[in-house]
C-alpha cells in the first residue's frame, strides 16, 4: 500500500482496512502522531477495559528481544478479542526486520501501530510501510487553516457552542503548531465559554495563551525535575482554579515528546544548549535552564518509560472520567519519582 492521502486519513483511522496489519504514523507534529495512533487503536479494540487489548512497547526494548513483537502479535488472548500493539520509535533503533517478519506471517487479530518522528522518504521504515500491501503510512504535519477550521468546528460542536468569524480568525492565529496542544486549548476555551451560545473574540483573548500556561509548565517542570511536593501542590492549585486535568497531562505528553527528540539529537552529538535555543515552539527563556538540566538527567529509555505511563494515563483518564484528577495526578507523581530515583542513583 502507499502513503494514505490526507483526505482519506480520517476514514482510514476510524474504519481500519482488514487487510492492513502494520500502520506507521509519523511526522513533525507529535501531538497529531499521538492522537492518530490512539484513534486507530480505539477503532481496532473499541472501548475495551482489558489492559491486554492495548500493548505498548518502546523500540529500544524490542531491540533487546527481536522475537518479542512477533510473539505478542501471534499470541491468542485468554478472553479473545482484538489487540493493538503500539510501538514508539526512538533514536536510531531499527525495527524493519521485526515488521517484515510480521508482514511475512500476518497475525489474525492484532494490529501493529508504529509512531515515529519526521521521516525522510528514503527512511527504510517509511519505504517498507509505503510499499508493502499489508502496511500503510500516515504522515502528520502541522495543521493547515482548513484542518484547524475542522478541529475548531468539532470541539465547538461537541460543547454545543458556535463561534463567529472574528473569533475564529483570532483563534486560528493562536493555535496549530501541535494537534494535542491545539485540542487542549480548544477544550479549555469551550469550558470557559460554557453557558454562552457563542464564543467571542474576548473569550479567545482571555483563555488562549494566557498566564495559566506558565503555571502548567511549572507543574510539568517540577515533576520532570523530581520535585513531587511542588508538582502536587501546583497541580492541586491549578485543578482547584478550574484548569482541566487533561490540559496539564497534554502539556506533560508534549514536553516528553520534545525531550525524546532532543535527547536523541544529543546522542547524535548536538548540545543541550543549542537544541533548547532553537526549539520550535520556543522554550520560554525562564524555563531554559530547567529544561537543559532535564535533558542532562533523562536518558532515552527512561523518557520512553515516562511517555508510556503518560499515554496510559491519557487513555485511563478518558475511560474513567469520574476520577480523572486522581489518574493525572498519579501520572505526574510517577514522573517525579522516576526523576528522583535517577538523581539518587
Amino acid at each position: 500500500m502507499v502513503q494514505v492521502k490526507p483526505a482519506d486519513i480520517d476514514r482510514f483511522l476510524r474504519s481500519p482496512d482488514p487487510g492492513i496489519r502494520v500502520v506507521l504514523v509519523f511526522g513533525a507534529d507529535d501531538g497529531l502522531v499521538s492522537e492518530r495512533s490512539e484513534v486507530f487503536a480505539r477503532a481496532v479494540v473499541g472501548n475495551s477495559d482489558d489492559p491486554l487489548s492495548r500493548l505498548r512497547f518502546d523500540a529500544s526494548a524490542l531491540a533487546e528481544d527481536p522475537a518479542r513483537l512477533a510473539d505478542e502479535a501471534h499470541a491468542v488472548p485468554l478472553f479473545g478479542g482484538r489487540r493493538a500493539i503500539l510501538v514508539r520509535i526512538s533514536g536510531n533503533v531499527r525495527i524493519e526486520a521485526m515488521l517484515q517478519a510480521i508482514l511475512d506471517d500476518p497475525p489474525v487479530d492484532s494490529w501493529i501501530v508504529v509512531s515515529a518522528g519526521d521521516l525522510k522518504k528514503t527512511s527504510p521504515l517509511r519505504k517498507l510501510a509505503e510499499s508493502h500491501r499489508l502496511a500503510a503510512a500516515i504522515a502528520c504535519y502541522a495543521d493547515a487553516a482548513r484542518d484547524l477550521d475542522r478541529l475548531i468546528d468539532d470541539e465547538m460542536k461537541a460543547a454545543g457552542l458556535k463561534i463567529g468569524s472574528e473569533a475564529r480568525t483570532a483563534l486560528r492565529a493562536l493555535i496549530g503548531g501541535d494537534r494535542l496542544a491545539s485540542r487542549g486549548e480548544l477544550q479549555k476555551l469551550a469550558l470557559y465559554a460554557e453557558g454562552s451560545r457563542e464564543v467571542s473574540t474576548d473569550d479567545v483573548r482571555a483563555v488562549i495563551g494566557d498566564a495559566s500556561a506558565m503555571d502548567v509548565d511549572e507543574v510539568v517542570d517540577a515533576a520532570t525535575g523530581g520535585d513531587a511536593t511542588a508538582a502536587a501542590r501546583t497541580y492541586r492549585r491549578l485543578v482547584s482554579a478550574g484548569t482541566p486535568p487533561f490540559v496539564i497531562l497534554g502539556a506533560a505528553i508534549r514536553h516528553f515528546g520534545f525531550l525524546h527528540r532532543a535527547r536523541a539529537a544529543m546522542e547524535r552529538g548536538d548540545s543541550a544548549d543549542s537544541i533548547v535555543a532553537r526549539a520550535t515552539p520556543p522554550v520560554f527563556f525562564q524555563r531554559r535552564t530547567a529544561v537543559i538540566r532535564q535533558l542532562d538527567g533523562w536518558r532515552l529509555p527512561m523518557i520512553e518509560r515516562a511517555m508510556a505511563g503518560l499515554d496510559r494515563a491519557m487513555v485511563d483518564s478518558r475511560l474513567r472520567n469520574a476520577i480523572d484528577e486522581e489518574v493525572v495526578g498519579q501520572a505526574l507523581l510517577m514522573v517525579a519519582a522516576m526523576a528522583a530515583a535517577r538523581r539518587a542513583a
